[in-house]
């Protein structure tokens, strides 16, 4: 006697099964670009599933996605840290190099809409710093600072791409500003010795590195004032040891950054509500560079956990990590 029942559960398994294969295909939470170090420092793509390809035969460094996730923008050929600015895109596979930028870039952000990057270079004959913004939608360049060489160091966007928070040095004094794009509003936020300025998604707070007395430095916060004069700041670490290259969790809960409070490069979160500090690496290796997921649910990060740098994926809530690319040689750096 036939089954009247089976074409359905034949059909039910069959999507179980697909379902299954589909969700445990997923190794990323989104595409990773990644450079591996070899001779020529080609920039490689990881989708979700797995794969991987090549899209950029230029040597590249600090590849950074838009927030859209439509284009790539890196420094290709970089000398001293400084290179050309160039922006790949993924619907064309093609890359182009940013519209009037000078060919010694040393630091660029996107805008939370996608629309502008930010950059910083050197003049041509290296006597000033100069802060550029870039404009997609309009193809022209506004210079925004223009500081004895030395004297700035470039911050991101506001969420409401705005503004950009930078550290200056004026008349030798040292602190973060926030300047507007549009204008010539300069707001003066500290007046330390602060340096990596960084907004939160919604721009109304900024985190930084302040050098203290005995020439360590902690994670300080503030929230940012619209009036004039230095907002008060709080600490958000105190551990012993340096506390360098964080980054705000894109819903603004938390902060992740490495220290080697414990003798060696690990990764901690701090709760920016309770500062309740959480460590998220446990070895005896160097653990470097991580990166927010879009969602805030995961962090990617590089460990030399066998003498090269492979790339790994941490759930932030459990803490579960799985090792997503192991690569024939280190890898120098990864964005997603």
């Amino acid at each position: 006697m036939r089954n009247k029942y089976a074409p359905a559960i034949l059909l039910s398994i069959a999507t179980l099964v697909i379902a299954s294969f589909a969700c445990g295909s997923e190794k990323v939470a989104q595409d990773v670009a990644y450079v591996v170090d070899n001779e020529s420092n080609h920039m490689y793509l990881l989708d979700r599933a797995g794969e991987k390809s090549k899209v950029i035969n230029d040597s590249v460094t600090n590849p950074k996605w838009s927030p859209n996730q439509r284009m790539v923008a890196y420094l290709s050929n970089a000398d001293d840290g400084k290179g050309q600015l160039k922006v790949w895109h993924r619907d064309t596979e093609d890359a182009e190099r940013l519209s009037d930028a000078p060919s010694n870039v040393e630091q660029f952000f996107w805008s939370p809409d996608s629309r502008m990057i930010a950059y910083i270079a050197d003049t041509a004959d290296g006597s000033r710093s100069e802060v550029y913004v870039y404009d997609f939608e309009n193809e022209d360049t506004n210079t925004l600072v223009s500081e004895p060489a030395g004297n700035v160091e470039l911050g991101n966007f506001s969420g409401d791409n705005q503004w950009i928070v930078m550290c200056l040095n004026i008349d030798g004094s040292q602190g973060i500003y926030k300047r507007s794009i549009h204008g010539v509003d300069e707001v003066q936020l500290t007046d330390y010795e602060d340096s990596r300025p960084r907004f939160s998604m919604d721009g109304k707070r900024v985190a930084f590195v302040r050098k203290l007395s005995d020439g360590s430095t902690d994670i300080y916060t503030l929230e940012v004032e619209t009036g004039n004069g230095p907002s008060t700041a709080k600490a958000l670490t105190d551990e012993d040891g340096d506390e360098t290259n964080f980054e705000w969790a894109p819903n603004g809960r938390n902060i992740i950054y490495v220290s080697e409070r414990e003798g060696n490069p690990e990764i901690y979160a701090v709760d920016t509500a309770d500062k309740t500090t959480r460590r998220l690496t446990q070895n005896r290796v160097n653990d470097a560079d991580p990166k927010w997921s879009l969602n805030s649910e995961q962090v990617l990060f590089r460990s030399d956990n066998d003498g090269k740098y492979h790339l790994f994926a941490m759930d932030f809530k459990s803490g579960s990590q799985e090792r997503v690319l192991e690569a024939p040689n280190s890898i120098i750096t990864a964005d997603w």
